[in-house]
């Protein structure tokens, strides 16, 4: 009677063991959030504001607002988007990429392109709104150039009390490459 019980205990064991490694196995649903990081859970209610899910080996109910989410992989396959992904790539001659500095020591291994200027348009209706203007089309000037970071030489905010502000800058692009010369034949 007692080899019983323990070829029971035994049995009994040995199936809670084979259960557990095969839960491990097993294929998960995928939760990828906004910013990039990949969780592997359980998804157990997905509503119009937030989801909820378990994490493996852990009993514990979790929920996240939607928007932090840019998709989810379930296990059977099935993909449900969300969301875009925070991280935007650039590409390397957008303005968006053209980055300003007033040190030097910044430029130094890079190649020079040209000068440019940039005023704001008369019409910003802030000190604040003429400086963004006046950067973003010096950006775009450098951009145009095929520049990456423009040495900036001078800034000048003008405008007094009951005119329209306005912002001056004036600066060198570099790029990261010398610049091709005219009349060079290309074979």
């Amino acid at each position: 009677m007692r080899y019983l019980g323990l070829l029971a205990g035994y049995l009994f064991f040995t199936l809670v063991a084979v259960n557990a490694m095969a839960s491990e196995g097993e294929p998960m649903d995928t939760i990828i959030k906004v910013e990039g990081k990949v969780m592997p859970v359980d998804v157990i209610k997905v509503t119009t504001s937030y989801v909820r899910f378990t994490i493996p080996d852990n009993d514990e109910l979790f929920t996240i607002n939607r928007k932090e989410i840019h998709k989810i992989i379930y296990k059977n396959g099935r993909v449900e988007e969300y969301n875009d992904m925070v991280v935007m790539m650039i590409d390397e001659y957008s303005w968006e990429a053209v980055w300003l500095t007033e040190d030097p020591e910044d430029v130094v291994s890079l190649y020079k392109r040209g000068e440019i200027k940039s005023q704001s348009s008369p019409s910003s209706r802030s000190p604040k709104a003429a400086k963004k203007n006046a950067t973003i089309r010096l950006q775009k000037k450098a951009a145009a150039m095929k520049g990456m970071v423009v040495l900036v030489k001078k800034r000048q905010a003008t405008g007094g009390y009951g005119e329209f502000p306005g912002y001056y800058i004036e600066g060198v692009v570099y790029g990261t490459e010398p610049l091709e010369e005219e009349g060079e034949d290309i074979m």
